[in-house]
């Protein structure tokens, strides 16, 4: 696995994730979480442009450079606090969370 910067290309694909990773918790009887809007490509822009924004990607898969997973953080009190952090399900149980 490798962790980068995000890309801007990379930006719709975060939506995507951020949608597949909500949908398990329909099943889980909290529908509200899986239909809650991914962030909007500007917020996700300026994440990236702060250089705040960082991917997941398996060069050695078929997915390649395709992210599978992202962080998104905020400076807090002299220390960076993780946002948001998001796995495609595909790629789950594999520790891609853990790493970002």
């Amino acid at each position: 696995m490798r962790i980068r910067s995000a890309r801007r290309s990379d930006l719709p694909l975060l939506q995507d994730i951020e949608r597949a990773a909500g949908e398990p918790f329909r099943a889980l009887g909290m529908a509200f979480v899986a239909d809650d809007d991914p962030p909007p490509l500007d917020l996700l822009e300026s994440y990236r442009l702060a250089g705040r924004c960082w991917v997941a990607t398996d060069p050695l898969s078929a997915t390649g450079d395709r992210p599978l997973g992202y962080v998104l953080a905020d400076p807090v009190d002299d220390a960076l606090h993780i946002e948001q952090v998001s796995v495609d399900p595909v790629a789950a149980r594999r520790g891609i969370g853990r790493d970002l």
